[in-house]
């Protein structure tokens, strides 16, 4: 079961449950239930762990396939975190001027995660089909990205982060200086590349309700 819905699928199953029926124990439609099972998008944090209440197990078992039972009762004893949530302008107000980030709006944080992490609401379908708009993705601030990481990135002269994949290119051949791209999901958007657009990295993408990266 390598999916949160094949997992989610599979526990349902072990309680010989209908999808209406799990979904009226947790508050949600048998439609949300199916959308979950199917990998059409991933439950809410209040639901993954309303889940993990029911199922008993970790919010990491439904999340990314690691934890168990024990798992679970020792996430139960720690209290809940949450951090701020930001939209792209607060994003890049954070990243210029390095201020706290101030919200009116926190979400839950799944185990373990730097100090100054916070949430980011994704705008726009550059990262579809990977990410929709409106996602929260949690963004850690004090992390150094690796080739392959999701980032939040400010260009130059900009006051809107930007979400994508970075991947570094080593150094240019005519000016020997290091370069890196920023890589939309959805091909209609162009590559982003520092030596044309200068960029810096304001964070690395670690959750979103899964795990991405470990701290």
């Amino acid at each position: 079961m390598n999916t949160l819905g094949q997992r989610l699928l599979g526990l349902r199953k072990e309680k010989k449950l209908s999808r209406e029926a799990l979904g009226a124990k947790i508050g949600v439609s048998k439609t949300a239930i199916k959308n979950w099972e199917d990998d059409g998008n991933a439950p809410k944090l209040e639901y993954l762990q309303l889940l993990s209440d029911y199922f008993k197990c970790s919010v990491e078992y439904l999340t990314d396939g690691t934890g168990d039972g024990d798992n679970f009762k020792k996430i139960q004893e720690k209290p809940v975190r949450r951090a701020p949530v930001l939209n792209y302008v607060q994003a890049g107000e954070f990243c210029e001027y390095h201020d706290e980030a101030i919200s009116d709006e926190f979400e839950p944080v799944i185990g373990d995660a730097g100090d100054n992490v916070y949430w980011i609401v994704l705008e726009g379908d550059s990262m579809e089909p990977d990410f929709k708009s409106g996602e929260l993705v949690l963004i850690d601030p004090d992390m150094q990205p690796n080739p392959a990481d999701y980032v939040i990135a400010l260009r130059k002269g900009e006051k809107k982060v930007t979400f994508k994949k970075w991947r570094p290119r080593g150094f240019d051949e005519n000016t020997g200086a290091e370069y890196s791209q920023l890589i939309p999901s959805n091909e209609n958007y162009p590559i982003i590349d520092s030596r044309f657009t200068p960029f810096s990295i304001c964070g690395v993408a670690v959750q979103r309700n899964q795990i991405l990266r470990k701290a």
